[in-house]
């Protein structure tokens, strides 16, 4: 069939077709040589559809003619050409996806007084607040530590809800020493904390404290990955804290802040190191 009778059927233009035959992409069939006509056959519809396929996958045209000459048969060669544009793509997102954090917690910081130091560590002064408070220390050798921790902060919450108080955010645990700080002591020493919107009464012999958690300098790492590499963070923080010139003056906070949208979901922690000058 001439080429513009190819043209209506295919979908493709007759500029374009010449265009696909320069570069060796889809030629005729036949070239009259008296006239140049051009002529195609139907079964080089295919071959229309296998240039669309690798347009879509983002192939660009000049790169198509070694394709197509390979020895690879063309279904493969197109899933070979797909696999690979979707770990490309994947690796873009992931960084796109790093870029979000890094902006979002950049600007956590900025709401909450810090400036941005190296390495996306900030040193900044914290608000004092009023808190009720259960410390615990844990063996690393007896049940699992989840275990542990969801006891302890169940019966901080019950004890809080039973004397009428009312919580307020973000709740933090500090680690004196097993976590973080003493990593290779087998106890971990521990104090979860959750803020409190006004005074509360407890029992005497009750074990939480209600406190005043201070008011410190400190120094600030935000990790967005939940509890995943959270130890490497933090081993983080404290390298750059022993470099800096500055000595931790109390135990690191591990702050939780939620996201309102999922409550159930800690995604974004705060690391805090007290400092002092050496």
């Amino acid at each position: 069939m001439k080429i513009d009778e190819f043209s209506k059927i295919s979908g493709v233009s007759v500029y374009t077709l010449r265009f696909y035959d320069k570069l060796n992409i889809l030629k005729p069939i036949s070239v009259n040589q008296d006239n140049r006509y051009r002529s195609y056959g139907p079964e080089q519809l295919s071959r229309v559809a296998e240039i669309n396929s690798l347009k879509e996958l983002g192939v660009p045209l000049k790169g198509m003619s070694a394709i197509f000459s390979a020895s690879t048969d063309d279904s493969n060669m197109i899933r070979v050409i797909a696999d690979r544009q979707i770990s490309e793509l994947q690796i873009k997102i992931k960084h796109i996806e790093d870029q979000i954090k890094h902006i979002q917690a950049s600007l956590f910081l900025y709401n909450n007084g810090g400036f941005n130091m190296m390495n996306g560590i900030t040193v900044k002064t914290t608000r004092a607040f009023l808190a009720a408070t259960l410390r615990k220390k844990y063996d690393k050798n007896t049940k699992r530590y989840d275990e542990f921790s969801m006891d302890l902060w169940n019966s901080l919450e019950n004890e809080i809800q039973k004397n009428g108080g009312s919580l307020s955010t973000p709740c933090l645990t500090l680690y004196y020493s097993g976590l973080y700080l003493e990593q290779n002591n087998k106890i971990v020493d521990q104090e979860i904390v959750e803020p409190l919107t006004h005074e509360l009464v407890v029992d005497k012999n009750s074990e939480v404290l209600i406190r005043e958690i201070p008011s410190e300098k400190v120094a600030s790492i935000i990790h967005t990955e939940g509890f995943e590499n959270i130890d490497v963070v933090g081993n983080k923080l404290i390298a750059w804290v022993k470099e800096n010139g500055y000595v931790v003056s109390g135990p690191i906070r591990e702050i939780y802040h939620i996201d309102q949208k999922n409550p159930d979901d800690v995604n974004t922690i705060e690391l805090q190191l007290p400092l002092k000058n050496s």
